[in-house]
């Protein structure tokens, strides 16, 4: 989950010139560093690039960690893409991705003011996009109940088959129910 809602970031590298190594090498020397671009959902006009602190790759800990394993900028933001969301149509998508609003969660996610940047039936949309999360969860219990359900039902039906192999032996040593053994006595020795 996010802990920064309505913030993004999303980091990459970038070549810094190292001004002291170029004066002496007498040609541009380069270092790659890691760089944050952080965004307010919603605010097309507020954005922060900079070169990554401790303290970025700490709050925004899991992007960080998928731009570690190589994935883009926009592959390091998680959610359901607005791509998914069957109530959006492509020119509403392409309006939203333009102001930084890439998932369904970040469209629910924004604020009161950041609304006020999408202009009329914001706030409907918002909570759709609510509803439609909400809805999700409670299909993913709905299937986990189901799949429960069916292991149970698949353990109920194991248990009947070991009673009944249970009580055919049981049958086998006591034919008419009479509680007397059919097994003939051992003779004395």
């Amino acid at each position: 989950m996010n802990e920064n809602p309505g913030i993004y970031a999303a980091f990459n590298i970038e070549p810094v010139e190292q001004t002291f190594k170029s004066q002496q090498a007498g040609r541009p020397i380069f270092e790659d560093r890691e760089f944050v671009r952080i965004v307010i959902a919603g605010d097309k006009n507020t954005e922060v690039f900079r070169e990554a602190t401790e303290a970025d790759k700490e709050r925004f800990h899991e992007p960080y960690a998928r731009f570690k394993k190589g994935l883009s900028a926009r592959e390091q933001v998680t959610g359901t893409p607005l791509s998914e969301w069957p109530l959006l149509k492509a020119s509403q998508i392409k309006e939203f991705e333009a102001i930084n609003i890439y998932t369904v969660e970040q469209l629910a996610g924004l604020s009161d003011t950041m609304k006020q940047n999408i202009g009329m039936g914001a706030h409907e949309l918002c909570a759709a996009a609510k509803a439609f999360l909400e809805s999700a969860g409670n299909n993913a219990k709905a299937s986990e109940l189901a799949a429960e359900n069916e292991r149970l039902k698949a353990d109920v039906d194991l248990l009947r088959g070991q009673v009944k192999e249970l009580a055919d032996r049981i049958a086998q040593f006591d034919p008419d129910g009479s509680g007397k053994s059919a097994r003939a006595p051992k003779a004395a020795a």
